[in-house]
């Protein structure tokens, strides 16, 4: 991937051309509109890349040097160029190091039908009858933000609601992780919901008494 020809951009476009048509892109791909979720992720992974100096250096160092003797790896070269486009990245993923995409959101209310109990009741005690108190926990939306998490929702600036962001430890690769502004979540608010803290739900503790008649 060429974030230059992502953000359709010159080499020595500056900061305010390059948020420019970040924020053009944004818009006009942004998956709550309607866009193109691909394109969105690759214009964030672009910015990303190239809004920050080091990073931006990296791909140059990458793109003008290293790269080219990519060739003297036992073909590693091109198997690199062949999947950086798709964010899939082949040495990470050799040495264990697989990519991270965005948190997943919680169900905020926990159903009935998705609470499942392991019983460990012996023999005897189905023959003769008992009684447990199980105790479990399951979540309930927030009554204060009706589930919203708070006032104001917004797409998180650094990510722009996609959750992920790419870092570039090294001129070689380039990993996918959580956000690290919104925690993977994608958003923020203006405001949070003071009772549950913009989770938009509580863990609570409940118990249920199952009762198990004596075999007659």
């Amino acid at each position: 991937m060429d974030p230059y020809k992502v953000l359709g951009v010159s080499e020595d476009a500056n900061k305010d051309q390059l948020k420019k048509a970040y924020r053009k892109l944004a818009a006009q791909h942004h998956p709550d509109k309607g866009g193109d979720e691909d394109k969105f992720k690759e214009a964030n992974e672009a910015y990303s890349i190239l809004s920050d100096d080091q990073k931006r250096q990296q791909y140059h160092e990458m793109k003008n040097g290293p790269q080219s003797n990519m060739g003297d790896m036992g073909g590693f070269g091109d198997i690199f160029n062949a999947f950086s486009g798709f964010g899939f990245d082949p040495f990470s993923e050799l040495f264990g190091q697989r990519t991270q995409s965005g948190r997943q959101e919680a169900e905020k209310h926990t159903a009935d039908k998705d609470i499942v109990f392991n019983l460990k009741i012996s023999l005897d005690n189905i023959k003769k009858g008992s009684i447990k108190n199980i105790n479990f926990q399951r979540n309930v939306i927030c009554t204060d933000c009706s589930g919203e998490g708070g006032e104001g929702r917004r797409a998180c600036p650094t990510c722009g609601g996609a959750g992920i962001e790419m870092i570039r430890p090294n001129a070689f690769v380039v990993q996918q992780i959580a956000c690290r502004t919104c925690g993977g979540a994608g958003h923020g608010f203006t405001e949070l919901c003071s009772n549950c803290h913009g989770r938009g739900f509580h863990r609570i503790e409940q118990s249920v008494q199952v009762e198990i008649k004596e075999k007659k």
